[in-house]
């Protein structure tokens, strides 16, 4: 089984069991119990679509009663989120398995057809790492190293809420269709006009392969939405380079006149 890096609905890290996460973000927590993990199949249907501001995604969903972990797939198999859930306050906390016995924890709402924060991991929990490094939650921190840029912090969600809460309130919307509304709904699968990016992840030049006549613009947005960068697009190959830009996930908006309006979107993956 392979693991996919998803972000924003975006590629992050996902940790499968007896797998590790990478690029580490500086605070994470001790290994957290889930003593009455949720089956999320009790609130998703087994197959549904998110559909987003800029991107959409079909998924499968399997609920692993041994070990209490939801599985989240996508249409090419490709592992998206293993996680265990609880809820607090209106709150799902999706809980993934670290190395050295820590966990990464992210929150998402989900109600009225509708999902915020799902599966923003890395996101949330690089959040935390930049309040823990200003001060912040200094009780919850149990040991730290400055130096190293290393922080161990206890769980505790009645402290954490108010962050988890703005975390959300701060993602996109994702609507929530089930399998068979989207396939009424969603447009046909349009051919492919470009390959790449690759390398991905990148550290350095990045190149995108155009399969048919080019001419527009590439933009760089970061998983805020947050516009990096444009390049134009004048021939059969596009090659920038990301070497500037800290690690992390980022959306490619592909935009030809040729295509009558339609855009195109990738996920890069910027690892230093």
């Amino acid at each position: 089984m392979r693991t996919r890096v998803f972000v924003g609905l975006g590629l992050l890290l996902a940790g499968c069991e007896g797998e590790t996460i990478n690029w580490q973000p500086a605070a994470q927590f001790d290994a957290l119990p889930v003593p009455r993990p949720l089956n999320l199949r009790r609130v998703l249907e087994p197959e549904f679509t998110l559909v987003g501001p800029d991107d959409t995604i079909r998924l499968r969903l399997t609920y692993d009663a041994r070990t209490g972990q939801n599985i989240l797939t996508d249409a090419t198999a490709d592992t998206v989120l293993v996680a265990r859930v609880s809820r607090f306050r209106g709150l799902y906390y999706f809980v993934q398995t670290g190395p050295d016995a820590t966990s990464w924890v992210h929150a998402a709402r989900i109600r009225h057809g509708r999902i915020q924060g799902f599966n923003t991991g890395y996101q949330q929990m690089q959040a935390l790492s930049a309040r823990v490094r200003h001060g912040g939650f200094a009780e919850l921190v149990r040991f730290g190293n400055p130096r190293a840029d290393s922080f161990r912090l206890r769980f505790d969600g009645r402290q954490l809420r108010n962050f988890y809460r703005a975390q959300t309130d701060s993602s996109p919307v994702y609507r929530v269709l089930p399998s068979y509304q989207s396939a009424r709904t969603l447009p046909a699968p349009q051919p492919a006009t470009l390959t790449g990016p690759y390398p991905n992840p990148a550290r350095d030049l990045v190149t995108l392969d155009f399969t048919e006549p080019a001419a527009g613009t590439v933009t760089l947005y970061d998983n805020q939405g947050r516009r990096q960068r444009t390049y134009p697009v004048t021939g059969p190959h596009l090659t920038f380079t990301v070497a500037e830009l800290p690690a992390g996930s980022y959306l490619l908006r592909i935009s030809q006149p040729e295509a009558r309006g339609r855009v195109v979107t990738r996920r890069l993956l910027v690892e230093q």
